[in-house]
C-alpha cells in the first residue's frame, strides 16, 4: 500500500472520530442535557482529550502537519461551541 493511501486512510479515520464527537454532542441537543448534565460534560471532555492525543500522534508520525492538526481540533471545537451556543440561545428563548 502506498504511503499516500495510508495517510489518506489515517486522515479519514481522524475525521470520522471528529464526526463521532460532533454527533454525540448534536444528539444530546434533543435531550436538553448539554448544560444540565455534568456527567455528559465529562464524556465530552474525555472524548476531546482522546481526540487531541490522536491528532498529536498523527502529527508525530507525519500523517498531518502540526498546523493541520491544530486546524482540525480548532474546527471541531468551534463546531461544538456553535452547538452549545445554539442550545443556550434556544433555551433562553423558551424562558
Amino acid at each position: 500500500m502506498s504511503e499516500f493511501v495510508q495517510k489518506e486512510m489515517a486522515l479519514t479515520a481522524l475525521m470520522e472520530d471528529a464526526e463521532r464527537i460532533y454527533t454525540l454532542i448534536s444528539s444530546q441537543k434533543k435531550h436538553l442535557c448539554l448544560a444540565q448534565c455534568p456527567a455528559f460534560e465529562e464524556v465530552v471532555d474525555t472524548q476531546m482529550y482522546g481526540f487531541s492525543r490522536e491528532i498529536a500522534y498523527a502529527s508525530k508520525i507525519g500523517i498531518v502537519s502540526e498546523d493541520e492538526g491544530h486546524r482540525i481540533l480548532s474546527d471541531l471545537e468551534k463546531t461544538l461551541n456553535d452547538v452549545y451556543t445554539e442550545m443556550y440561545d434556544e433555551k433562553r428563548e423558551q424562558v
